[in-house]
C-alpha cells in the first residue's frame, strides 16, 4: 500500500534528511504506529530492524514493507518486553544502531502478568522498557557515532501520578506507566549528557489505534467527526526528530490544540515529568533485582 502522496509531500518538505547508511531499531514494529515508523524509516533510506515479540506478525510485517520497498534492509529481532530473559537475550545480540525507538507497550490487561511476575501492564510499558534501556546504554555508549535513543510516552502521563506503595494498582495503569517512563526517560537525558547517545520523548497524541480506542472509550466514535491523527501521520514523529535542530531531552509530538493532533514538533514538558524521579530509579532497580536477580548489576 505504500505511505499517503500526503505523507510523502510531508517529509519532502519537513524531513529532508536522508537516512542511507543508518540503521533504525523499533520496538513493536509489526503494527500500528510502530510498523508506521518502520515504514517511514525504510522510506527515508534507514536499514530497519524490527524488535517484536511474535515472529508470525513480524515476518508477515516484514514482507508487506518489503513488497512496497523491494531490496529494502528489513531485519527481525525478537523482543518481548513482558520477559526479563528476552530483554536479556536480545540485549546480547543487539547490533550497531543509529536509532533506537521503544515504540512497543500495550494497554490494560486486568488479571495478566507478565512471565517474571508484574502486572502486565506496568511490567511492560514500563519495568521492561526500563530495563531494556539499562541493558542496551553500555553498548550504545561504545558505538563510534552517535545514537538516538527515542522513548515514546503518552500525552496522558500529564494527568498521570505514582504511588510507589500503589505501584502496582491496575485502575490508571497505562497513565501511570507512561508517566514514570517520561521521567525515567529525564533521568536517562541526564545520565547521556555529554556523550554519543542523544534522548527524546515521543507520543503519538491521540491516534488511530486499538490503545486510543481503550483509552477514550465510547469517545473513540470523535474519530469520526475530528482531526485524530491517523497511524501513519503520529508516527512521522522520528522522521521529524532525526531531520531537524531539536535540543536533547526534548518531548515531539503532534503540535495541534492540546498536542492531541497533526503534525509534529516540540512539545512543552508537563511539570509532572521531573518530580521524583531519584526514587522511582532506585524502586525500579530494587524491583528488577527481586524479581530477576540475574540480570546483572543495572
Amino acid at each position: 500500500m505504500g505511505l499517503s502522496e500526503k505523507t510523502i509531500s510531508y517529509i519532502k518538505e519537513n524531513c529532508g534528511r536522508s537516512l542511507t547508511g543508518m540503521t533504525v531499531l523499533i520496538t513493536g514494529a509489526n503494527s500500528g504506529i510502530g510498523f508506521k515508523t518502520a515504514e517511514t524509516m525504510v522510506y527515508m533510506g534507514a536499514a530497519v530492524i524490527m524488535a517484536c515479540r511474535n515472529r508470525e506478525k513480524a515476518e508477515n510485517a516484514r514482507e508487506q514493507l518489503l513488497a512496497d520497498y523491494p531490496g529494502a534492509d528489513i531485519r527481525i529481532m525478537m523482543l518481548d518486553l513482558a520477559d526479563l530473559d528476552s530483554i536479556d537475550a536480545f540485549a546480547e545480540q543487539m547490533p550497531d544502531v543509529d536509532v533506537f525507538v521503544n515504540n512497543a507497550g500495550l494497554y490494560h490487561r486486568p488479571g495478566q502478568k507478565t512471565r517474571d511476575g508484574f502486572e502486565m501492564v506496568m511490567g511492560t510499558n514500563y519495568l521492561g522498557v526500563y530495563y531494556l534501556c539499562e541493558k542496551v546504554l553500555p553498548k550504545l555508549r561504545e558505538c563510534g557515532h552517535d545514537v538516538v535513543l527515542v522513548n515514546t510516552i503518552s500525552v496522558v502521563h500529564k494527568i498521570a501520578s505514582v504511588d510507589l506503595d500503589r505501584f502496582y494498582e491496575e485502575r490508571g495503569d497505562y497513565f501511570r506507566s507512561k508517566l514514570c517512563l517520561a521521567r525515567y526517560t529525564e533521568h536517562l537525558v541526564k545520565q547521556c549528557e555529554g556523550t554519543n547517545v542523544h534522548v527524546y520523548m515521543n507520543h503519538p497524541g491521540l491516534s488511530v489505534t486499538p490503545i486510543a480506542s481503550h483509552v477514550l472509550g465510547g469517545m473513540y466514535v470523535l474519530a469520526k467527526f475530528v482531526p485524530i491523527n491517523s497511524a501513519e501521520k503520529s508516527s512521522l514523529s522520528v522522521a521529524w526528530l532525526l531531520s531537524n535542530p531539536v535540543p536533547d531531552g526534548s518531548v515531539v509530538g503532534p503540535n495541534g490544540l492540546l498536542c492531541g493532533w497533526g503534525y509534529p514538533g516540540i512539545n512543552r514538558k508537563s511539570p509532572r515529568a521531573s518530580r521524583d524521579i531519584d526514587e522511582l530509579v532506585k524502586f525500579s532497580r530494587a524491583e528488577i533485582e527481586k524479581k530477576h536477580p540475574s540480570g546483572g548489576n543495572i
